[in-house]
Formats: structure tokens, C-alpha cells, sequence
């Protein structure tokens, strides 16, 4: 409330809501010191958050994709490589003439990989392909208040009829960069003798969020990188070793800037990891990671609504218009766990092969209503790289599941992340079981739609006589509004003469017990 006692009849309303394609394609040229491409088994994107600019009649993103390359190089063994390009996309955004251009706008924008093609071009070159979908939103502030025409004098005497309505406000903070440092000791199995040299294949990461509580202009989470790494040692003496995965936390505490934000507001943070590099020596690995967080926040505040106005001595035509203003639902950072398990034959997965890597990603398909709750489905996907007989391979195995969010939500806008996807065969050995816990970035709303007055002509008239004093007998549909407006009198003034609150006025209850009323 005291926010909008600051911008008097302003909201904040959505100015765009929109979900386009980009198609990002580029050829990847591994360096000489590299292993040549005998086979490759796969190219993971992984697109940063963008950084936005608005201007010129259109909202401007741009940002970096990095690419992981696992590929079996001609010597039988596993290699891996990274690869970063840049990324960049427009989208018309004008102002419309009733939204206040001295006030920011809010944007926020997502950008999903979709699906990825690759193929070999040369021994040591790629051409990849990899398609996305670009989730942009912005928020201005509206004016809602009515646009009134008429002789001054008329209009410095017009009487509103307003009341407050609830309404939201997104907050959003700038994308910030987080760089964590960590040592980890691989030991040597026990049944190799000798050490061996250590090489690091492929590493992969996420961001687990363990706690995001809000503060005033910011918000305090509490997480972990979640880095997955898959291993080597070479030298060993050992025929054919085969890689080894290990998963490794590094835990971090950042609090974040949100102008607006405040302890009674909800929030969440989503978080990206970007490049993983690593300094190999013996038996560990000094890990350096980069961290991409960005947060948001959402708070309910009142609007001042006008209703009705009217001007003594003037006669008033009134045009109402119904707008719909958004209500804060939830924003924050939920955990949820998948189970399940799938047939072999169903996987592409062969009998007696050994896992060696797993990775998961989430995503949510489709949101419906169920019984004044909200419920979303979606689709766990678990990428495997197993190795048979010498040979690798890799596949993906799907399972759908459900959460129900217990608030009913218009619009949902959210990221799912999976920070560890555990993948093992069962024991019989016809089916992959899996395990994964799937985080999820919340944020919804629902829309109110409220009827209030958008313009109104006053054109004077003369004014009839009447007594200093005049007696009304409102009806059963009558409130002090109404008769106020009739009589052409402030409502405060009807309800001083006749004992009554002038608070309300438009009310149905605001004559309750009336029988009748002195017109001053």
C-alpha cells in the first residue's frame, strides 16, 4: 500500500508474454592437441542466462551457449571437449500510450534447449545444430487512473468513488556471477597397483538450492553445485580400464540484489553452471566452477481503483472498462523426488553392459487445474553412457511424473534442474531402475478481473433550485453513493447531516437501517 500511496493509480500489468523458437547452429573445430573424432556419442548444451537490453522499440538478449563433447576418439578411448558460442535475439516491445515511460520496465527471459543435432564433418571437426525455445515476459506500469475532460473548475469538484484493490509486483534482480574453488582427492581403486595418471573425460554441473529466504532488497540463498565428473587413469598398467563417475557438492551462501524486495515477499533463484575447469595433479583435482544466479521475487500490494465520479452542477458521462490485474500465487524453490523403472529392451540398453554415467534433465509439459489446486506433468529424461564389451555406448530413458501444487494458478512459470540422477540395472538385469531428485523454480499467479472507470466527459449544467434542506428515502437498492450523486452533494456531507460512517459509500450495506436522509 505504501508503494502505490507513492504512485497513486498505477499498476503493474504485463506488456509481453511470449515463447519463440532460436535456432543456434555453428561448426566446432577441436585443436591439434586433441584426440581426432572416431565416434561421437554426444553434444550437451548449456545456455547461460541472457543478458537483456531494452531500447528502440524492442527488448534485445544476448548471451553464451557451451557446448559438452563426449566422443571415443581412435585409439577405443573416451574423450571430451567444450566449445563456447554466443547467442543473440530481438523481439518487438513498444510502450502503449497508457503505461508511465518514467517507470522501468520488468523483464525476464528463459532460454530452453530443445533438442540437439551433430554430425562429423572432419576428424576433428563439428557441424551442430541445436534448437531452443525463448520464454520472454515484461512488466510495465500502467495508469489506471480515469482520464477526465471537462471545465476545470468542474473537474477540481468532481467526488470519486474509489476503494482499493489487490494486485501484484514482480521483482527481479540482475543475473549475478559466482565463482567456487575446491580440491578433491580421487584415490586409486583397489584393484589397480599403480596409480596411474589421472585424466579428467567430461564434467557436467548443476545448482541445488537449499534454503532462499527473502530479505529487504535481496534475497539470501543457500545452495550447492552439484558437479558431476567423469574419470580416468591412464598408465596403470591395467588392460583397458574403464572410467570411473564421481559426484561432488560444493556448497555456497550468496545473497543476492532485488530492488523492492522486502521480508514478507516470496522469491526464488535459478541457477545455472557454466564452465567447470579443473587443474589435474596426482590424485586431485583443484575444480574452479562458475556460477550463474538469478534471482526473483514477487509482493502484494493495493491498488486505488476509481469506480464512479461526478461533479456538482455537472453532468457526467462515464465509460467503465474491465482490467484484469495479476495476484502473486508462489515463487520459490521446491524439491521433488522421480522414481522409476523401465525394461531394457524399452531403454535401448544392452543385457550385462556397465553403466558408467548418468546425467538427468527435467521438464514440464503441461499444467491443468484439479480441484482448486494447480497440477504439473512432466517428463524425467536420464542420458546413460555404458560401455559393453570394450565398446561405448549411450541412451536415454524417459518417466513421466506428477506434483500438485496445493495454490491454484493462472500462469506458471518455472525451470526444473536435476542435480543427481542415480541410474542402476535391476538385479535380474531386464530393466534400468532410476532415481532423481528434480528441483523446481516456482513462480505463479492468477488474474482478477475488476471493473473501473476509464474516462468521463463532464459537461455543466445549470443548477435547479432547491431547499437548504431536502428529505430522501433511499430504496432497498440505494447506497450513500448513489444518493449522493443524485443530489449532487459530497457523500461525507450526507452522512455528517444524517449521523451515518462515510466510509464505503459505494457499499451495498452503506444505507443499512436508513429509513431516510437529510440532503444538505
Amino acid at each position: 500500500m505504501e508503494r502505490n500511496a507513492e504512485q497513486n493509480e498505477r499498476v503493474q500489468s504485463a506488456l509481453l508474454h511470449k515463447t519463440q523458437p532460436l535456432e543456434l547452429t555453428c561448426e566446432i573445430t577441436l585443436p591439434d592437441y586433441r584426440s581426432e573424432i572416431s565416434r561421437l556419442l554426444w553434444v550437451r548444451p548449456v545456455i547461460l542466462p541472457p543478458s537483456k537490453f531494452i531500447g528502440g522499440g524492442r527488448a534485445e538478449l544476448s548471451g553464451t551457449v557451451h557446448y559438452h563433447i563426449l566422443y571415443v576418439g581412435p585409439d577405443g578411448a573416451l574423450y571430451g571437449a567444450e566449445h563456447e558460442e554466443s547467442y543473440a535475439l530481438a523481439t518487438p516491445l513498444e510502450l502503449p500510450a497508457d503505461f508511465d515511460v518514467n517507470e522501468g520496465v520488468c523483464l525476464t527471459a528463459q532460454v530452453v534447449p530443445d533438442a540437439v543435432i551433430s554430425r562429423v564433418v572432419a576428424p576433428r571437426k563439428l557441424s551442430v545444430r541445436c534448437r531452443a525455445h525463448v520464454h520472454t515476459g515484461a512488466w510495465g506500469t500502467k495508469q489506471i487512473a480515469p482520464r477526465v475532460t471537462g471545465p476545470v473548475e468542474a473537474r477540481e469538484k468532481a467526488f470519486r468513488l474509489c476503494e482499493a484493490a489487490d494486485c501484484g509486483r514482480l521483482l527481479v534482480g540482475e543475473t549475478e556471477q559466482l565463482t567456487l574453488r575446491d580440491t578433491l582427492t580421487v584415490h586409486p581403486s583397489e584393484e589397480t597397483a599403480e596409480k596411474g595418471d589421472l585424466r579428467l573425460i567430461f564434467a557436467h554441473g548443476c545448482v541445488f538450492f537449499d534454503e532462499t529466504v527473502c530479505k529487504t532488497e535481496g534475497i539470501l540463498c543457500r545452495g550447492q553445485a552439484v558437479i558431476t565428473l567423469l574419470l580416468c587413469r591412464e598408465n596403470t598398467g591395467e588392460t583397458d580400464p574403464a572410467p570411473v563417475m564421481l559426484t561432488h557438492r560444493i556448497p555456497f551462501e550468496k545473497e543476492l540484489t532485488v530492488e523492492g524486495m522486502h521480508t514478507d515477499a516470496e522469491g526464488r533463484v535459478q541457477g545455472t553452471v557454466g564452465a567447470i575447469r579443473a587443474d589435474v595433479s596426482e590424485e586431485t583435482l583443484d575444480l574452479e566452477v562458475e556460477v550463474f544466479l538469478c534471482p526473483e521475487g514477487q509482493t502484494e500490494e493495493q491498488a486505488i481503483v476509481c469506480k464512479d465520479l461526478f461533479s456538482p452542477g455537472a453532468t457526467a458521462r462515464c465509460q467503465q472498462v474491465e482490467e484484469e490485474l495479476w495476484r502473486p500465487v508462489i515463487c520459490d524453490n521446491r524439491s521433488l523426488h522421480v522414481s522409476a523403472e523401465r525394461p531394457l529392451a524399452e531403454v535401448g540398453l544392452p543385457n550385462g553392459c556397465e553403466l558408467l554415467l548418468r546425467l538427468g534433465e527435467a521438464e514440464i509439459r503441461e499444467k491443468s487445474d484439479e480441484g482448486g489446486k494447480t497440477l504439473l506433468a512432466g517428463e524425467l529424461r536420464c542420458h546413460v553412457l555404458y560401455r559393453l564389451a570394450g565398446e561405448y555406448g549411450v541412451c536415454e530413458a524417459t518417466a513421466p511424473f506428477r506434483t500438485v501444487l496445493e495454490e491454484p494458478c493462472d500462469q506458471v512459470e518455472l525451470t526444473a534442474t536435476v542435480p543427481e540422477c542415480h541410474a542402476d540395472l535391476t538385479r535380474d538385469g531386464a530393466a534400468l531402475h532410476m532415481d532423481a531428485e528434480v528441483q523446481l523454480a516456482l513462480r505463479g499467479t492468477r488474474t482478477d478481473r475488476v471493473r473501473m472507470l476509464q474516462e468521463a466527459a463532464l459537461t455543466p449544467t445549470e443548477a435547479a433550485a432547491r431547499a437548504d434542506l431536502e428529505l430522501c428515502y433511499p430504496t432497498g437498492e440505494d447506497t450513500l453513493w448513489a444518493v449522493a450523486k443524485r443530489y449532487g452533494v459530497a457523500p461525507d456531507a450526507v452522512a455528517d447531516a444524517n449521523g451515518i460512517s462515510p466510509d464505503a459509500p459505494g457499499a451495498p450495506g452503506s444505507l443499512a437501517g436508513v429509513r431516510y436522509l437529510l440532503i444538505p
